[in-house]
């Protein structure tokens, strides 16, 4: 019969010893790993915080004017992606095709500022794009008429890799107040907004 004092039991003993060492080194290690993992989950919170852009889009009407513009009201560089302009839930590729639909015309000689945005611009913050200011009476009342049926859609990210916005303005009563996260801004390039007016 074994003793208390038999070698193999002492050896038993320091092998569950040494077991329990290694757990609990292993567990503390895991803790340690989590934390830092939580850490730096918090400062890359932090960091795409203080680089957020906030898009906003403003249409604005003067009575003899009618203008759309974009605008960077937050900490950080906005990197466009997409701007699809649509009619009746329809894309449209220009603003001449929305024209052409609600205000037809044989010839168009649109008077007014007009810019196209092409995908990877950059608005920086506080810096505003205005898609087009038209001061054709024609034109501005057809726009103003039809205000209900269109609706703008832009798609941005920040300049830091992370979470990407879509913003959308329009006469439909279901737009949202605040531009709505989305894993990535779709491919739109072929509606890519662009006023279709020669220079």
């Amino acid at each position: 019969m074994n003793g208390a004092g038999d070698p193999r039991t002492r050896e038993s003993k320091t092998f569950r010893l040494d077991l329990v060492i290694a757990i609990c080194a292993l567990f503390v290690s895991s803790l340690a790993t989590a934390a830092s993992w939580w850490q730096s989950r918090v400062v890359a919170t932090q960091l795409s915080s203080q680089v957020w852009p906030y898009l906003s889009v403003q249409t604005s009407y003067d009575g003899s004017s009618v203008a759309l513009t974009i605008s960077n009201e937050g900490l950080g560089p906005a990197r466009v992606r997409s701007v699809v302009l649509s009619l009746d839930g329809k894309p449209r590729q220009t603003l001449t095709d929305v024209l052409d639909v609600i205000a037809p015309a044989k010839r168009r000689n649109l008077r007014g500022q007009f810019t196209d945005i092409a995908p990877g611009s950059v608005i920086r913050v506080g810096g505003t794009v205005s898609l087009f200011r038209i001061g054709d009476r024609t034109a501005t009342a057809a726009l103003v008429r039809n205000y209900k049926r269109m609706d703008l859609a832009v798609c941005y990210c920040p300049i830091i890799p992370g979470d990407c916005w879509m913003v959308r303005r329009g006469g439909s009563d279901t737009d949202a107040a605040d531009p709505q996260t989305v894993a990535d801004c779709p491919d739109q390039r072929r509606f890519m907004y662009r006023s279709g007016v020669a220079p």
